[in-house]
């Protein structure tokens, strides 16, 4: 018998069908995942203020009927998939035993029928809304981006696009995004900073760079920095135009002409967040249920933080998550269902690049972008332990997935040229799951329990910085 044969019989067991997170065994997921979300819920009853309740369980009907629809469509769609855009689950056998037919192939892009509700949910919540509590133009500018990131995102899992592209496409998605923003563009950095660019001629040099992008330190107000067209050129001072006296408008013009200039400029900061947030779920990804458990949670998170903030704070920017998140959980929460170990769908980029999508329009349009990136700290170490491999400073391989050991049936971190040779003389591909199987292997769903954990304890250390430590910190 060869030793691709010998390969083959011995990696037949499965040992994470006997594990504990196993779908086998749904009590311990289910209850796992309904741990934030009953988080929420449960900020939301406590903090929401008593004329802000109708709209959320407006929101959350809504979000209880797309529920039962993904729930429903899910397995239906999927047995519509042709079989050429099926995939093979790469870590239930070894890495260097060649694909065939005996292979159990699993229907890819089911994140198109979870982001096509969760559209619809949003356009039957701008319908029904009759009190106007969110601005209808930013709604349906929100949704528009969502329909661009899920078709833009179809097309990727259709046309396997170079990642060159991918990058390219964000911008793409973020126009609707940019068009419907009416924020200011001050914000407040950390004491620490705020004392150097004061007291320091630290403020001098960060105030000629803001100014080549329109913005400015304003030492006056105690350190404030105004990013400018750098974050985004808000609309209101032209609006306040029309309340002017002639004189006044008069002397605006010249800075008003200037603005007009500088219109066509790349709204930097914007951009690069829309940029960040789908490419980062993307490349944190390639275990069962890790894609939507981690967005899942950090939705969770933001709306918490929302129903608290609501609480002292009657903004449209909370009231904006309170319309828009309770349909995107419960759309994701019922994909999870059917992609958990093990995977009876695989959700594609369509789904990454809506769901960052959604988390990047939430943050944005609710002036808390800052807040997100602390939400997504996995996301944002992983980006960062990438980066040698991301921009070709190391080998990087098409797919850098953990390695199933076929003796052990455990899956370990993985090398450069693991699915091409036995070797570890080219180094560790460079992700944070790697590195946490460096620590110990595991089984598939106990290495995606762990890890959303992870995501959980670092959302619960950002609230905490948030309601906590911000007094202190700002």
């Amino acid at each position: 018998m060869s030793r691709v044969d010998e390969d083959a019989k011995k990696w037949r067991r499965d040992v994470g069908l006997n594990s504990l997170f196993s779908n086998t065994r749904p009590a311990i997921p289910r209850i796992l995942a309904l741990l934030p979300l009953a988080a929420s819920l449960t900020a939301l009853s406590i903090c929401l203020p008593p004329d802000l309740r109708p709209l959320a369980l407006r929101s959350c009907g809504i979000g209880l009927g797309a529920y039962l629809t993904t729930v429903h469509l899910v397995p239906v769609i999927s047995k519509k998939i042709p079989r050429s855009k099926f995939g093979c689950d790469l870590l239930k056998r070894p890495p260097r035993l060649q694909i065939d037919n005996k292979d159990k192939t699993i229907p890819e892009s089911l994140g198109l029928v979870s982001g096509v509700v969760f559209v619809l949910a949003l356009v039957i919540s701008d319908a029904i809304e009759a009190d106007h509590v969110v601005d209808a133009h930013t709604l349906a500018a929100a949704t528009l981006a969502i329909a661009l990131a899920i078709l833009l995102g179809f097309a990727d899992d259709i046309l396997d696009l170079e990642w060159r592209y991918k990058y390219a496409l964000p911008p793409l998605m973020a126009l609707p995004l940019l068009a419907a923003y009416s924020g200011g563009t001050v914000i407040r950095p950390p004491v620490l900073v705020r004392r150097y660019l004061t007291e320091t001629k630290l403020g001098d040099v960060a105030d000629y760079l803001l100014k080549l992008v329109g913005g400015s330190v304003v030492p006056e107000a105690m350190g404030l920095v105004d990013l400018g067209r750098a974050y985004q050129v808000s609309d209101s001072e032209q609006k306040m135009n029309l309340n002017l006296t002639w004189s006044r408008r008069w002397r605006r013009c010249g800075a008003a002409s200037r603005r007009r200039r500088r219109r066509g400029r790349q709204r930097i900061y914007m951009v690069l967040l829309v940029v960040f947030c789908t490419n980062a779920v993307n490349i944190y990804a390639g275990v069962n249920g890790l894609e939507c458990g981690q967005v899942y949670v950090i939705a969770c998170a933001i709306l918490a933080m929302a129903a608290i903030e609501l609480q002292h704070d009657r903004s449209e920017n909370y009231t904006l998550s309170i319309v828009f998140l309770p349909p995107f959980i419960a759309t994701t929460l019922a994909l999870l269902r059917s992609n958990w170990y093990p995977a009876r769908v695989f959700v594609g980029d369509t789904f990454t690049n809506y769901a960052g999508m959604a988390l990047a329009v939430v943050a944005i349009l609710g002036h808390f972008p800052v807040m997100l990136l602390l939400l997504m700290a996995p996301q944002l170490i992983n980006f960062l332990v990438s980066i040698p491999q991301l921009f070709k400073l190391r080998p990087c391989p098409r797919h850098r997935l953990p390695t199933y050991d076929e003796r052990t049936g455990l899956l370990r971190c993985s090398y450069v040229n693991d699915r091409v040779k036995i070797t570890e003389n080219d180094g560790m591909n460079l992700t944070l799951i790697n590195v946490v199987l460096r620590l110990k292997p595991m089984t598939e769903p106990a290495l995606a329990a762990t890890l959303l954990v992870l995501q959980a304890l670092c959302c619960a250390l950002a609230l905490f910085l948030r309601f906590g430590w911000a007094g202190g910190i700002y």
